[in-house]
């Protein structure tokens, strides 16, 4: 089985496969390329490296990219088996890092876009909008790489809705629901910090 193209028709049987016969490696080296390709959309648009050239913006960004991809990683590994224990479920740490892998795939298959775009735009891809649209890229292209990786998110999360299931021995549904879970958790956490930093701005 090849996990790069059986997780599009058959997802469980690649979960579980990949659970069963993959090692943590193959999962961190799923979630480093898919960080990777996340990364360049993730600036687009955004001006925050205006003031370096295009070699530099892109190893920038890479790095950023990768390390958040990582980090993000770990903590849904934590908090998706502590909250999904919470449910009911059985699973361990290890599995749903496999799982999470899994879920990673769907993403990669959106590279060719990225590198697409710094062909097409290059440095102006990642500087702030000058136009009305708010975007430097095409009206169309802006548009298709839009669809394309919001179908592919929608996807992935369905993937990791399974794969959540899957490790903690109960319904995809509960998956969804402990990924519902934490991520109202990890919204109120936004919200708590985005006051505390705005009152601190206020009185001080």
């Amino acid at each position: 089985m090849n996990p790069f193209f059986s997780i599009w028709t058959q997802p469980s049987k690649t979960i579980r496969y990949i659970i069963d016969h993959k090692s943590i490696v193959y999962s961190f080296m799923l979630i480093s390329i898919s960080a990777l390709a996340n990364s360049i959309f993730a600036f687009a648009d955004l001006g925050f490296f205006e003031s370096f050239n295009l070699p530099t913006t892109i190893v920038l960004i890479l790095f950023i990219g990768l390390l958040s991809g990582l980090a993000g990683w770990g903590i849904a590994i934590a908090a998706y088996t502590w909250i999904g224990k919470i449910l009911g479920g059985t699973g361990t740490m290890r599995k749903m890092s496999l799982a999470t892998g899994a879920s990673a795939i769907p993403a990669i298959w959106t590279a060719p876009i990225g590198v697409i775009a710094i062909f097409l735009y290059g440095k102006q891809l990642f500087d702030a909008p000058s136009g009305p649209f708010g975007t430097n890229m095409s009206i169309g292209f802006f548009f298709l790489q839009t669809w394309v990786v919001l179908g592919v998110s929608i996807f992935a999360l369905i993937v990791q809705s399974k794969g959540i299931g899957i490790v903690h021995n109960f319904s995809s549904w509960r998956g969804f629901g402990t990924i519902v879970l934490f991520s109202g958790f990890m919204f109120i956490i936004s919200i708590i910090i985005l006051i505390s930093l705005f009152s601190l701005f206020i009185y001080t």
